[in-house]
């Protein structure tokens, strides 16, 4: 533009006033220069203009192709043979997964999630100097009153006095016994029952109703047959039914005693009797009781979208599964070490005194359940110095290490009667952990830091590679987590890791650490490394596993959607999120109904075929005193034939040497013998010339036995 000012043309009202006057105004000519549109009623045709080819940015492409790479790494680990060599092609696809995951992190592809912000310093109550002077005068009467290994009335009066009094003494603010009472008192003068149920609600309770599926389905049939160790477990539960109240039991080099009281309470409640059954309902509804406190913990870490993943993965996964159906104590350390871990979190996170006390006192209830928890005291310590070690805990530190002490001061009290025992009885109490951690039974293998690190790295490999040799909890060789949550495990380590070096934060570093913490009880075998990886004395591990295999599917989720437009990243990251959660379900069902179930058929003896067959024969012309089961090396555990029959405490073992002081019994008599034990058929033979021998078919190949049957004397066979 120029500084001159460009005429200003007249316009249709003024070249009208013109005429009217006489003296009519000239009509200028048209512009030089380019048109201007018209923009009149009609408008002009619109360019058409080519609609490019549809094409993935760099974003879209590195979040769809990094589950992919991860899955595929995932299933070709698993496919793998043979195991004892490295998969090195799978290993080099892992290196430029990982490098894909790193870049797309640093980008800002994957959302690393968000946590609840650390609060403040505020003011605590006092502690309350009566109460915890009366649980400690209770506390040391406990301790008197422990011995015989004995929990008497009184003992148990005295210990739970002693935890409420210290508990309560510790408490930070109104006591929790009066504000329970208070609330019962109000509810008692207006009673009323108020249910919501919303859509996260709704999501938890099906994710919880599905594990429950994975739980209980065939429970009776998975697994089928026992392994000696159920007979010393079904022994102590008759001990517990006769009314022994051990503190420790001492059958078996030492075991700690909840489980025989939880079994006790199942038979009596269920009426399932002194059975394999009663022992894996029990810690089956453990296991599922496991999993509130699994939601809780990854809550911590990621909001509800990962909780909600953490606690679906945990619940169909073929590891906690197994745990939950051997019927052994193995579950009791993840049962216990999901609540010990939710309340220390949320207590550092919250600057809650109170949470401290509870994690203490789960930490104690522990140590009656499975020795592999004598490690959570350690993990909370190891937590603890985990956050004093960041800047959060500037101006705290001397108030954390205080609750620190409390949450100590209510194990060690939860502790007292076990304690006592654990004096009286210092080699059976120590044995397991001793033989397997020391040279007490016999020497290491080798040097022992090499033997340590070597231990941790077999132990880190139990999830998506080699979860160990030891069938009865785990497929030998085989990963420990499925194709799916075992490509998510990964890729939650990767964002974990970047998340921790972008924020710094105790959480993320704790989260990470407290997977091989967990995993000690395993690691700690140095006098026997073939037994690492242990997936059922690392069975704690799970908690943190599954919070990071669910911080990685909330974020490839939300990747996905909000990577593409509107409607297109909804269905999208819905197509995504079915096609994991479908390829983990099937998966985790192959793995334990297919894989696990024949595996373990044909791994154990058929003691419930014996069983059977006694049942039988004293149902109709026999009776359980003239049935027998001759022993051979290597073959049934004669003990597991008595409670299979029905008949609990009867060890029907008879050995070839006292077959001729039956020659003179009247009776029918029938005898249960190898195949392979040509000497006592012989001996049968001939003492008993008129018994018909007949072979037991078993449906498993190897597991046949012969039936003799001595017919009633006088009685034609």
């Amino acid at each position: 533009m120029t500084g001159e000012s460009s005429p200003v043309e007249p316009s249709v009202l003024d070249w009208l006033r013109s005429l009217l006057r006489g003296r009519p105004l000239p009509i200028p000519a048209a512009p030089r220069g380019p048109s201007v549109p018209y923009l009149g009623p009609i408008l002009p045709p619109r360019e058409t203009r080519a609609v490019p080819a549809a094409r993935l940015s760099a974003r879209q492409f590195r979040l769809l192709t990094i589950p992919t790479l991860f899955l595929l790494v995932q299933a070709g680990l698993e496919a793998w043979e043979p195991r004892n060599e490295t998969p090195w092609v799978w290993v080099i696809v892992l290196v430029v997964a990982a490098e894909l995951l790193l870049w797309s992190l640093l980008r800002g592809d994957l959302p690393l999630g968000e946590r609840g912000a650390d609060a403040g310093l505020r003011e605590e109550a006092p502690v309350r100097g009566g109460y915890l002077a009366a649980g400690a005068v209770l506390a040391l009467l406990t301790f008197l009153l422990s011995t015989s290994n004995t929990l008497r009335p009184l003992t148990v009066v005295a210990w739970a006095g002693s935890i409420g009094g210290l508990m309560i003494g510790f408490w930070d603010g109104e006591s929790f016994l009066r504000r329970g009472w208070d609330s019962l008192a109000a509810w008692v003068r207006h009673p009323s029952l108020r249910l919501s149920l919303d859509g996260w609600a709704l999501a938890l309770w099906v994710a919880l109703g599905v594990a429950g599926v994975f739980r209980f389905y065939l429970l009776d049939r998975l697994p089928l047959d026992m392994w000696s160790d159920h007979a010393e477990k079904l022994l102590d539960v008759m001990d517990v039914l006769r009314g022994q109240y051990s503190i420790f039991f001492l059958r078996n080099t030492g075991r700690e005693p909840l489980q025989f009281y939880l079994a006790a309470a199942t038979l009596r409640a269920f009426g399932t009797g002194v059975s394999f059954l009663t022992l894996k309902l029990g810690t089956a509804v453990l296991g599922w009781l496991t999993l509130p406190f699994v939601y809780l913990f990854a809550r911590e870490f990621g909001g509800r979208r990962v909780a909600l993943a953490a606690v679906f993965l945990a619940g169909i996964a073929f590891w906690p599964n197994l745990l939950g159906r051997t019927g052994l104590r193995f579950t009791l350390y993840p049962f216990f070490a999901a609540p010990a871990l939710f309340f220390l979190v949320r207590g550092l996170r919250e600057q809650r005194r109170n949470d401290f006390l509870l994690a203490g006192l789960c930490t104690g209830l522990s140590l009656y359940g499975y020795s592999p928890a004598r490690i959570l005291p350690f993990v909370l310590i190891g937590g603890v110095l985990i956050y004093l070690a960041h800047s959060v805990a500037r101006g705290r530190r001397m108030q954390v290490l205080f609750w620190l002490a409390t949450a100590g001061v209510i194990a060690l009290v939860v502790f007292v009667p076990l304690a006592h025992a654990g004096l009286t009885y210092p080699d059976q109490f120590l044995s397991r952990s001793l033989t397997r951690m020391t040279s007490t039974e016999q020497p290491l293998p080798g040097p022992a830091l090499v033997i340590l690190l070597t231990n941790i790295w077999n132990a880190l490999k139990m999830f998506n590679w080699n979860s160990g040799e030891i069938w009865v909890v785990t497929i030998p060789h085989h990963p420990l987590l499925d194709v799916a949550s075992g490509a998510l495990f990964l890729i939650g380590i990767g964002i974990v890791v970047v998340r921790y070096l972008r924020r710094r934060s105790w959480m993320d570093l704790f989260l990470l650490l407290s997977i091989p913490l967990l995993m000690a009880p395993s690691i700690l075998a140095l006098a026997f490394p073939v037994e690492n990886p242990a997936p059922h004395r690392a069975g704690g591990a799970l908690i943190p596993v599954f919070t990071v295999a669910g911080l990685a599917l909330a974020a490839v989720l939300s990747g996905l959607r909000a990577a593409w437009p509107r409607r297109a990243g909804l269905v999208l990251a819905v197509s995504a999120g079915a096609l994991i959660v479908g390829l983990a379900l099937s998966n985790n069902y192959r793995m334990l109904f297919q894989d696990y179930a024949a595996l373990y058929r044909n791994g154990s003896w058929n003691t419930k075929d014996a069983g059977d067959v006694i049942r039988g024969f004293a149902d109709s012309i026999g009776t359980t005193r003239t049935a027998h089961v001759v022993p051979y090396p290597h073959w049934f555990d004669t003990r597991l034939v008595g409670f299979q029959a029905g008949t609990p405490g009867v060890d029907y073992a008879l050995p070839r040497e006292a077959i001729d002081g039956l020659a003179g019994e009247m009776a029918a008599q029938m005898f249960l013998v190898n195949t392979r034990d040509l000497e006592t058929m012989e001996k049968l033979r001939q003492v008993f010339p008129a018994g018909v021998a007949q072979s037991f078919v078993s449906s498993i190949e190897g597991r046949d036995f012969w039936i003799y049957f001595v017919p009633q004397r006088g009685v034609e066979p």
